[in-house]
């Protein structure tokens, strides 16, 4: 028979399973939630303080969501939707249904006592089929697989540039050390005299600076210890003075302005056609002279072309 019929029914089957727990410890809370409850007592009572103080107060809680929890995995595992992530969650859901409810160790009636026993080894099945559901990958190569097999594939290359690598840096860890070696002492020397000349200078002209500091830095406050209120009266008084000036002659300088403005108006209003017609009897005028002029241009031209250039003699004296 194909594995993939078998592996939907069994999958299929395992859900189930699952979700008609779920619902029935959703519509039945309230065994579960009094077994939960017995529990939280007994770790209260026989767990160290650091352990109790953690045991939750109302376990009803947990019974909900572990029963909801079970509903939803249970449908995710029957229908092949995320089974491996459902299975996980199912298991996680079995340990708690196991411990409260199939606890045969602390029951003292044979009869029950075997019964939640045999109640206690069917929950161990079912966390085995649903570890065995979790770790199915139907067949594909497991992300662990994959990752071992990039690795295997990538090894003698990354082991190729380490070993280039560590050669490089030890070449050069050498050359380092090389030079290092050689200067050194050369080096040392060297900062060992500039030093000493640093601090010598530094010791002669350390009190000198201190003093021309100390010096000017009393002068500058008493200067403006002195200049101070003065400066800052003058500033107030003509800054007084300025507003209040401003304040006077604001309205009359625009008022001047608004009526030199409207003269100015007016009066180009009332020139232009004057300006105008004197403009283009200009233009007329400066036509006929151009005209004119060169008429007599022309005819100066002319001439100057038939008549031969005066020969000039010169004589030695």
């Amino acid at each position: 028979m194909p594995i993939k019929p078998v592996r939907r029914i069994a999958r299929a089957l395992l859900g189930t399973t699952f979700v008609a727990a779920g619902v029935n410890g959703l519509m039945n809370q309230k065994p579960r939630e009094a077994a939960a409850n017995a529990l939280a007592d007994k770790g209260r009572a026989g767990l160290p303080d650091a352990l109790a103080a953690r045991v939750p107060d109302d376990p009803s809680q947990f019974v909900r969501i572990n029963s909801a929890a079970q509903v939803v995995g249970g449908l995710l595992l029957a229908s092949g939707r995320a089974p491996r992530p459902a299975a996980l969650v199912l298991a996680a859901t079995v340990v708690p249904g196991t411990v409260t409810e199939q606890d045969f160790w602390a029951e003292n009636d044979p009869d029950r006592k075997a019964t939640k026993r045999v109640g206690f080894l069917k929950d161990l099945g079912l966390l085995g089929g649903l570890m065995i559901a979790a770790a199915d990958t139907e067949g594909k190569p497991s992300l662990g697989w994959r990752a071992r097999r990039a690795f295997s594939r990538e090894e003698p290359r990354l082991a190729a540039e380490g070993a280039a690598i560590a050669a490089a840096a030890k070449v050069r860890g050498a050359q380092l050390a090389d030079v290092a070696h050689d200067q050194g002492a050369h080096l040392a020397e060297v900062a060992n005299e500039r030093g000493s000349q640093l601090a010598e200078i530094a010791r002669e002209r350390g009190p000198q600076l201190a003093d021309a500091v100390r010096n000017r830095s009393a002068h500058l406050v008493e200067v403006a210890k002195d200049r101070g209120p003065g400066v800052a009266e003058a500033v107030r008084n003509r800054g007084a003075h300025l507003v209040e000036v401003a304040k006077d002659r604001g309205p009359e300088v625009a008022e001047a302005a608004r009526t030199r403005s409207a003269q100015l108006a007016e009066a180009a209003k009332e020139k232009a056609p004057e300006l105008a017609g004197a403009a283009r009897e200009r233009g007329t005028y400066l036509v006929d002279a151009a005209r004119e002029r060169s008429s007599e241009l022309a005819a100066a031209a002319r001439e100057r072309e038939v008549s031969p250039a005066p020969v000039r003699r010169w004589s030695r004296r």
